[in-house]
Protein backbone atom coordinates (compact mmCIF):
# COMPACT_ATOMS: atom_id res chain seq x y z
CA UNK A 1 0.00 0.00 0.00
CA UNK A 2 1.09 3.50 -0.98
CA UNK A 3 0.38 5.80 1.50
CA UNK A 4 2.92 8.87 -0.44
CA UNK A 5 0.53 12.19 -0.66
CA UNK A 6 -0.20 13.91 -3.86
CA UNK A 7 0.94 17.64 -4.35
CA UNK A 8 -2.56 18.39 -3.87
CA UNK A 9 -3.00 16.44 -0.71
CA UNK A 10 0.35 17.47 0.78
CA UNK A 11 -1.12 21.24 -0.42
CA UNK A 12 -4.52 20.88 1.51
CA UNK A 13 -2.48 19.43 4.66
CA UNK A 14 -0.19 22.45 5.04
CA UNK A 15 -2.91 25.40 4.25
CA UNK A 16 -5.19 23.64 6.98
CA UNK A 17 -2.05 23.60 9.30
CA UNK A 18 -1.33 27.08 8.83
CA UNK A 19 -5.09 28.29 9.78
CA UNK A 20 -5.30 26.10 12.65
CA UNK A 21 -1.99 27.93 14.07
CA UNK A 22 -3.52 31.19 13.89
CA UNK A 23 -6.67 30.18 15.75
CA UNK A 24 -7.57 30.73 19.61
CA UNK A 25 -6.48 28.31 22.53
CA UNK A 26 -9.04 25.90 21.73
CA UNK A 27 -12.20 28.17 21.96
CA UNK A 28 -15.30 27.21 19.52
CA UNK A 29 -15.23 29.70 16.73
CA UNK A 30 -17.27 30.01 13.87
CA UNK A 31 -15.14 29.79 10.66
CA UNK A 32 -17.82 28.47 7.73
CA UNK A 33 -17.09 31.50 5.83
CA UNK A 34 -13.37 30.82 5.75
CA UNK A 35 -14.16 27.00 5.21
CA UNK A 36 -16.28 27.85 2.59
CA UNK A 37 -13.84 30.47 0.92
CA UNK A 38 -11.10 28.26 0.79
CA UNK A 39 -12.85 25.22 -0.68
CA UNK A 40 -12.83 22.95 2.12
CA UNK A 41 -16.55 22.32 2.39
CA UNK A 42 -16.08 21.11 -1.17
CA UNK A 43 -14.31 17.76 0.40
CA UNK A 44 -15.88 14.46 -0.49
CA UNK A 45 -18.27 16.33 -2.84
CA UNK A 46 -19.13 14.85 -6.57
CA UNK A 47 -17.28 17.04 -9.29
CA UNK A 48 -20.18 18.24 -11.00
CA UNK A 49 -20.56 20.28 -7.78
CA UNK A 50 -16.55 21.36 -7.51
CA UNK A 51 -15.66 19.09 -5.31
CA UNK A 52 -12.64 17.53 -4.52
CA UNK A 53 -10.77 14.63 -2.67
CA UNK A 54 -12.24 11.65 -0.67
CA UNK A 55 -11.80 10.51 2.52
CA UNK A 56 -8.14 10.65 2.66
CA UNK A 57 -8.40 14.04 2.17
CA UNK A 58 -11.17 14.48 4.75
CA UNK A 59 -8.51 12.58 7.12
CA UNK A 60 -5.77 15.27 6.39
CA UNK A 61 -8.25 17.95 6.91
CA UNK A 62 -9.24 16.46 10.13
CA UNK A 63 -5.83 15.29 11.48
CA UNK A 64 -4.98 19.10 11.40
CA UNK A 65 -7.85 20.61 12.82
CA UNK A 66 -7.15 18.04 16.07
CA UNK A 67 -3.69 18.93 16.17
CA UNK A 68 -4.59 22.69 16.34
CA UNK A 69 -7.63 22.46 18.62
CA UNK A 70 -9.74 23.78 16.08
CA UNK A 71 -13.32 22.83 17.34
CA UNK A 72 -16.12 23.52 14.36
CA UNK A 73 -19.07 22.14 13.22
CA UNK A 74 -17.45 20.58 10.02
CA UNK A 75 -17.98 17.13 11.12
CA UNK A 76 -21.74 17.40 11.81
CA UNK A 77 -22.18 19.41 9.14
CA UNK A 78 -19.65 18.82 6.59
CA UNK A 79 -19.10 14.81 6.59
CA UNK A 80 -21.78 13.93 8.42
CA UNK A 81 -24.67 15.28 6.39
CA UNK A 82 -22.87 16.03 3.38
CA UNK A 83 -22.39 11.77 3.19
CA UNK A 84 -26.39 11.49 3.54
CA UNK A 85 -27.18 14.00 1.08
CA UNK A 86 -24.13 12.79 -1.42
CA UNK A 87 -25.87 9.12 -1.04
CA UNK A 88 -29.28 10.43 -1.13
CA UNK A 89 -28.42 11.91 -4.62
CA UNK A 90 -29.49 15.21 -2.90
CA UNK A 91 -27.31 17.31 -5.39
CA UNK A 92 -29.96 20.77 -4.75
CA UNK A 93 -29.01 20.61 -1.38
CA UNK A 94 -25.77 19.74 -1.19
CA UNK A 95 -24.46 22.38 -3.74
CA UNK A 96 -26.36 24.62 -1.01
CA UNK A 97 -24.56 23.13 1.48
CA UNK A 98 -20.64 23.20 -0.22
CA UNK A 99 -21.36 27.16 -1.05
CA UNK A 100 -21.82 27.55 2.63
CA UNK A 101 -25.32 29.59 1.65
CA UNK A 102 -27.14 26.44 3.97
CA UNK A 103 -25.83 24.16 7.09
CA UNK A 104 -27.41 20.85 7.50
CA UNK A 105 -27.46 19.15 11.47
CA UNK A 106 -28.13 15.54 11.95
CA UNK A 107 -30.23 14.51 14.48
CA UNK A 108 -31.02 10.64 14.64
CA UNK A 109 -30.55 9.21 17.95
CA UNK A 110 -33.16 8.68 20.44
CA UNK A 111 -33.75 8.39 24.29
CA UNK A 112 -32.24 4.90 25.33
CA UNK A 113 -31.02 3.66 21.93
CA UNK A 114 -27.75 4.05 23.16
CA UNK A 115 -26.06 4.93 19.49
CA UNK A 116 -28.46 2.38 17.55
CA UNK A 117 -29.53 4.21 14.41
CA UNK A 118 -32.21 2.02 14.10
CA UNK A 119 -33.83 2.15 16.86
CA UNK A 120 -36.50 4.92 15.99
CA UNK A 121 -39.70 5.82 17.33
CA UNK A 122 -40.25 9.24 15.92
CA UNK A 123 -43.00 8.97 14.01
CA UNK A 124 -44.00 10.68 10.39
CA UNK A 125 -47.32 9.93 9.26
CA UNK A 126 -48.72 11.35 6.02
CA UNK A 127 -51.22 14.61 6.07
CA UNK A 128 -52.76 16.59 3.36
CA UNK A 129 -49.59 19.21 2.20
CA UNK A 130 -46.82 16.61 2.84
CA UNK A 131 -45.97 14.91 6.52
CA UNK A 132 -46.53 15.01 10.35
CA UNK A 133 -43.78 13.95 12.37
CA UNK A 134 -43.86 13.49 16.22
CA UNK A 135 -41.03 12.39 18.77
CA UNK A 136 -37.51 13.63 20.24
CA UNK A 137 -34.15 13.15 19.13
CA UNK A 138 -31.47 13.52 22.09
CA UNK A 139 -27.18 15.14 21.29
CA UNK A 140 -27.67 16.14 18.14
CA UNK A 141 -24.57 17.60 16.98
CA UNK A 142 -23.96 21.32 16.15
CA UNK A 143 -27.75 22.17 15.77
CA UNK A 144 -27.54 26.01 16.89
CA UNK A 145 -25.96 27.14 13.99
CA UNK A 146 -27.67 24.88 11.51
CA UNK A 147 -30.78 26.45 8.86
CA UNK A 148 -31.95 22.83 8.55
CA UNK A 149 -31.93 19.51 10.48
CA UNK A 150 -32.10 15.93 8.97
CA UNK A 151 -34.03 14.08 10.59
CA UNK A 152 -34.83 10.05 11.02
CA UNK A 153 -38.49 8.97 11.14
CA UNK A 154 -40.83 6.25 11.02
CA UNK A 155 -43.20 5.94 8.45
CA UNK A 156 -45.16 2.74 7.21
CA UNK A 157 -42.53 1.88 4.71
CA UNK A 158 -39.31 1.84 7.42
CA UNK A 159 -37.05 4.64 8.22
CA UNK A 160 -36.74 7.47 6.50
CA UNK A 161 -35.04 10.82 6.55
CA UNK A 162 -36.51 14.45 6.46
CA UNK A 163 -35.33 18.38 6.14
CA UNK A 164 -36.91 20.00 8.74
CA UNK A 165 -36.07 23.75 9.04
CA UNK A 166 -34.49 25.29 12.12
CA UNK A 167 -37.42 27.54 12.82
CA UNK A 168 -40.30 25.06 12.20
CA UNK A 169 -43.66 25.66 14.28
CA UNK A 170 -43.89 22.90 16.81
CA UNK A 171 -39.95 22.00 16.80
CA UNK A 172 -38.43 22.71 20.50
CA UNK A 173 -34.62 22.52 20.74
CA UNK A 174 -32.81 22.38 24.02
CA UNK A 175 -29.24 23.53 23.28
CA UNK A 176 -26.36 22.94 25.98
CA UNK A 177 -22.85 22.65 25.98
CA UNK A 178 -21.08 19.08 26.02
CA UNK A 179 -17.90 18.51 28.65
CA UNK A 180 -15.64 20.07 25.75
CA UNK A 181 -17.90 23.08 24.88
CA UNK A 182 -18.78 21.80 21.83
CA UNK A 183 -22.77 22.42 20.57
CA UNK A 184 -25.13 19.62 21.13
CA UNK A 185 -28.71 20.03 21.49
CA UNK A 186 -32.11 17.79 22.43
CA UNK A 187 -34.90 18.00 19.60
CA UNK A 188 -38.81 17.60 20.48
CA UNK A 189 -40.91 17.66 17.70
CA UNK A 190 -44.96 17.62 18.63
CA UNK A 191 -46.57 17.53 15.07
CA UNK A 192 -43.95 19.57 12.84
CA UNK A 193 -45.48 19.91 9.62
CA UNK A 194 -43.06 19.88 6.36
CA UNK A 195 -43.62 19.64 2.61
CA UNK A 196 -43.03 16.44 0.43
CA UNK A 197 -39.92 17.61 -1.20
CA UNK A 198 -38.78 17.17 2.18
CA UNK A 199 -38.62 13.26 1.81
CA UNK A 200 -34.64 12.45 1.13
CA UNK A 201 -34.76 8.66 2.56
CA UNK A 202 -37.65 7.18 1.88
CA UNK A 203 -37.53 3.37 2.67
CA UNK A 204 -33.70 3.66 2.49
CA UNK A 205 -33.02 6.15 5.47
CA UNK A 206 -31.11 3.98 7.77
CA UNK A 207 -29.11 2.74 4.96
CA UNK A 208 -27.88 6.23 4.20
CA UNK A 209 -27.78 7.17 7.78
CA UNK A 210 -25.15 4.46 8.04
CA UNK A 211 -23.31 5.60 5.60
CA UNK A 212 -23.01 8.98 7.42
CA UNK A 213 -22.28 7.56 10.37
CA UNK A 214 -19.48 5.41 9.29
CA UNK A 215 -17.71 8.52 7.39
CA UNK A 216 -18.17 10.99 10.54
CA UNK A 217 -16.87 8.21 12.57
CA UNK A 218 -13.82 8.06 10.51
CA UNK A 219 -13.53 12.05 10.45
CA UNK A 220 -13.59 11.59 14.15
CA UNK A 221 -10.73 8.84 14.21
CA UNK A 222 -8.43 11.46 11.73
CA UNK A 223 -9.21 14.66 14.50
CA UNK A 224 -8.51 11.97 17.57
CA UNK A 225 -5.15 11.30 15.66
CA UNK A 226 -4.04 15.02 15.89
CA UNK A 227 -4.94 15.61 19.38
CA UNK A 228 -3.05 12.93 20.24
CA UNK A 229 -0.01 13.69 18.26
CA UNK A 230 -0.15 16.98 19.58
CA UNK A 231 -0.64 15.74 23.39
CA UNK A 232 2.91 13.08 22.82
CA UNK A 233 4.17 16.20 21.39
CA UNK A 234 3.94 18.68 24.44
CA UNK A 235 4.19 15.94 27.13
CA UNK A 236 7.95 15.55 25.69
CA UNK A 237 8.48 19.08 25.54
CA UNK A 238 7.14 19.65 29.04
CA UNK A 239 9.53 16.69 30.39
CA UNK A 240 12.39 18.34 29.10
CA UNK A 241 11.82 21.93 30.20
CA UNK A 242 10.08 20.40 33.65
CA UNK A 243 13.12 19.99 36.11
CA UNK A 244 13.37 17.59 39.27
CA UNK A 245 16.27 17.09 41.48
CA UNK A 246 18.54 19.20 39.24
CA UNK A 247 17.44 17.41 35.73
CA UNK A 248 14.92 17.26 33.40
CA UNK A 249 11.93 14.98 34.02
CA UNK A 250 12.61 13.49 30.56
CA UNK A 251 16.35 11.94 32.14
CA UNK A 252 14.20 9.67 34.35
CA UNK A 253 13.74 6.32 32.61
CA UNK A 254 10.39 5.49 34.45
CA UNK A 255 8.83 8.31 32.49
CA UNK A 256 10.77 7.64 29.21
CA UNK A 257 9.20 4.12 28.85
CA UNK A 258 5.78 5.96 29.57
CA UNK A 259 6.09 8.16 26.54
CA UNK A 260 7.55 5.19 24.43
CA UNK A 261 4.13 3.86 25.49
CA UNK A 262 2.18 6.41 23.81
CA UNK A 263 4.00 6.54 20.80
CA UNK A 264 3.18 2.83 20.68
CA UNK A 265 -0.53 3.50 20.88
CA UNK A 266 -0.33 6.70 18.56
CA UNK A 267 0.92 4.55 15.90
CA UNK A 268 -2.14 2.06 16.47
CA UNK A 269 -4.22 5.21 16.28
CA UNK A 270 -2.28 6.77 13.44
CA UNK A 271 -2.76 2.91 11.59
CA UNK A 272 -6.72 2.67 12.52
CA UNK A 273 -7.45 6.13 11.48
CA UNK A 274 -5.49 5.40 8.04
CA UNK A 275 -7.31 1.84 7.91
CA UNK A 276 -11.11 4.02 8.70
CA UNK A 277 -10.51 6.52 5.20
CA UNK A 278 -9.16 3.53 3.23
CA UNK A 279 -12.52 1.39 4.41
CA UNK A 280 -14.58 3.99 3.06
CA UNK A 281 -12.93 4.00 -0.33
CA UNK A 282 -15.06 0.84 -1.06
CA UNK A 283 -18.12 1.31 -1.25
CA UNK A 284 -19.55 -2.23 -2.43
CA UNK A 285 -19.85 -3.71 1.08
CA UNK A 286 -21.54 -1.99 3.55
CA UNK A 287 -21.22 -4.82 5.88
CA UNK A 288 -17.48 -4.78 5.59
CA UNK A 289 -17.33 -0.80 5.86
CA UNK A 290 -19.03 -1.12 9.04
CA UNK A 291 -16.68 -3.99 10.52
CA UNK A 292 -13.65 -1.60 9.70
CA UNK A 293 -14.67 1.32 11.24
CA UNK A 294 -15.92 -0.19 14.30
CA UNK A 295 -12.29 -1.83 14.53
CA UNK A 296 -11.05 1.84 14.22
CA UNK A 297 -13.23 3.79 16.42
CA UNK A 298 -12.83 0.89 19.10
CA UNK A 299 -8.80 1.20 18.88
CA UNK A 300 -8.63 4.89 18.90
CA UNK A 301 -10.86 4.91 22.31
CA UNK A 302 -8.77 3.38 23.94
CA UNK A 303 -5.29 4.34 22.98
CA UNK A 304 -6.49 8.47 23.33
CA UNK A 305 -7.78 8.09 26.33
CA UNK A 306 -4.26 6.32 27.22
CA UNK A 307 -2.24 8.74 25.72
CA UNK A 308 -4.73 11.62 27.22
CA UNK A 309 -4.12 10.13 30.81
CA UNK A 310 -0.46 9.68 30.69
CA UNK A 311 -0.17 13.24 29.36
CA UNK A 312 -2.63 15.02 32.25
CA UNK A 313 -0.27 12.87 34.46
CA UNK A 314 3.07 13.75 33.23
CA UNK A 315 2.02 17.24 33.14
CA UNK A 316 1.07 17.14 36.98
CA UNK A 317 -0.74 19.46 38.13
CA UNK A 318 -0.78 22.17 35.79
CA UNK A 319 -2.36 19.60 33.28
CA UNK A 320 -5.70 19.84 34.77
CA UNK A 321 -5.89 23.61 34.67
CA UNK A 322 -8.19 25.65 32.51
CA UNK A 323 -5.40 28.06 31.54
CA UNK A 324 -3.20 25.22 30.26
CA UNK A 325 -4.10 23.69 26.80
CA UNK A 326 -3.59 20.17 27.53
CA UNK A 327 -6.20 19.61 29.40
CA UNK A 328 -8.47 21.02 26.54
CA UNK A 329 -6.97 18.27 24.10
CA UNK A 330 -7.82 15.49 26.56
CA UNK A 331 -11.50 17.05 27.06
CA UNK A 332 -11.71 16.77 23.32
CA UNK A 333 -10.40 13.41 23.17
CA UNK A 334 -12.28 12.24 25.84
CA UNK A 335 -15.60 13.59 23.86
CA UNK A 336 -14.38 11.87 20.77
CA UNK A 337 -14.17 8.77 22.78
CA UNK A 338 -18.29 8.39 22.78
CA UNK A 339 -19.22 10.19 19.85
CA UNK A 340 -21.46 8.13 17.39
CA UNK A 341 -20.64 5.11 19.13
CA UNK A 342 -18.10 4.19 22.36
CA UNK A 343 -15.75 1.28 22.82
CA UNK A 344 -18.24 -0.92 23.82
CA UNK A 345 -20.73 0.00 21.44
CA UNK A 346 -18.11 -0.64 18.66
CA UNK A 347 -16.76 -4.18 20.05
CA UNK A 348 -19.94 -5.28 20.37
CA UNK A 349 -21.29 -4.60 16.45
CA UNK A 350 -17.69 -5.77 15.48
CA UNK A 351 -18.57 -9.00 16.84
CA UNK A 352 -22.23 -8.78 15.76
CA UNK A 353 -21.24 -8.19 12.08
CA UNK A 354 -18.20 -11.35 12.20
CA UNK A 355 -21.05 -13.94 13.23
CA UNK A 356 -23.54 -12.53 10.77
CA UNK A 357 -20.89 -13.12 8.13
Amino acid sequence: MDFTLTAEQVLLRDSVARFAINQSNGARTDSWSAFAELGWLAIGAPQALGGFGGPVETLLFMEQCGYGLVRSPYVGQVVFAGSILRSAERLDLYEELIDGHRRFAVAYEEPRARYDASVVQTTARRNERGWTIHGAKVRALDVSTADTAIVSARTDDGIALFTVPAIAPNLTKTPYPAEDGSDVADLRFDGVDVEDDALIGASKGLELLDAGIDHATAALCAEALGLCQRMLEATVEYTKQRRQFGVPLSSFQALQHRMAEMYIELELLRSMAYFAAMTLEDETDPAARKRGLSAAKAQVAKSGRFIGQQAIQLHGGIGMSEEYRIGHYFKRMTLLERLLGDRDYHLHRYVDLAEAR
